[in-house]
C-alpha cells in the first residue's frame, strides 16, 4: 500500500497480534473548541496511548490528561505544526511519563491484560501454550527497545503509517525514520529470538 516501505513488516507472531490499521483522522485544521478536538481526536490518542503504553497504562487515563493538556493549551496552538503531530507529542510524553510510572511485566493491548487470559484458539493444549508464550516473548521484546525505537517499530507496525506519515507525525527526516526502523527490527528480533530461547543473551 506504501510506496516508501523498505522493508516487509515483521511477520511471526506480530501477524496474528496486531490490530486492523485505522488511519489518522482526514479533518487536519485546528480544532476551534476544546469540544471538537476531544470528539475529532479522542479515539486516536487512545489508540496512541495503547500501543504506547501497555498493559499497564491505562489509556483513558492518558487522554484525560492529554485533553487537560490541550484544554489549556489550544488558544495558544498556532498552526506551525500539524495538529496531529502536535497531539502526538502531548500523548507520547504523557504515556511514557505513567509508562515509568507503572512498569509493567511485558508490552501488550489493553484488554486483556494478562497473555495467560488471551482467547483460547481452540489448538490443543500444548499448542495453545506455545502460542501464549510467544505472545509474550514478542511484547516482552517490544518493551526492551529504547523509546524512539519503540515509537517508530510501533507506528509503522501495529498503526500502519508509512515512514513518510511518521517523519511528518514525528517532525523529524525521513531518512531518520528510516534508520530508527531499521536499527529498531533488528533490536526487536535479537530481544523476541532471546525470549524464545533461540539465541544466547
Amino acid at each position: 500500500m506504501f510506496s516508501d516501505r523498505p522493508t516487509p513488516r515483521v511477520t511471526d507472531a506480530s501477524m496474528s497480534l496486531t490490530a486492523p490499521s485505522i488511519a489518522l483522522p482526514t479533518h487536519e485544521a485546528t480544532p476551534a473548541s476544546l469540544e471538537e478536538a476531544y470528539r475529532v481526536w479522542a479515539d486516536t490518542a487512545a489508540r496512541w496511548a495503547q500501543h504506547l503504553g501497555g498493559s499497564d497504562v491505562d489509556s483513558d487515563d492518558v487522554v484525560q490528561e492529554v485533553f487537560l493538556v490541550v484544554s489549556r493549551q489550544l488558544d495558544r496552538f498556532r498552526g506551525d505544526a500539524r495538529f496531529s503531530t502536535w497531539l502526538f507529542e502531548i500523548t507520547r510524553k504523557i504515556t511514557a511519563n505513567h509508562r515509568r510510572r507503572h512498569r509493567w511485566r511485558f508490552w501488550g493491548p489493553r484488554e486483556p491484560h494478562d497473555v495467560d487470559r488471551q482467547p483460547s484458539t481452540g489448538q490443543a493444549p500444548d499448542a495453545d501454550l506455545e502460542r501464549r508464550q510467544t505472545i509474550a516473548g514478542f511484547y516482552r521484546a517490544l518493551d526492551k527497545l529504547p523509546e524512539r525505537y519503540r515509537t517508530v517499530l510501533l507506528l509503522y507496525e501495529i498503526e500502519g503509517l508509512s515512514t513518510q506519515d511518521i517523519a511528518e507525525l514525528r517532525q523529524v527526516n525521513l531518512s531518520t525514520v528510516r534508520v530508527q526502523l531499521g536499527r529498531a527490527r533488528v533490536r526487536f528480533m535479537k530481544h523476541y529470538r532471546q525470549m524464545l530461547g533461540k539465541e544466547p543473551s
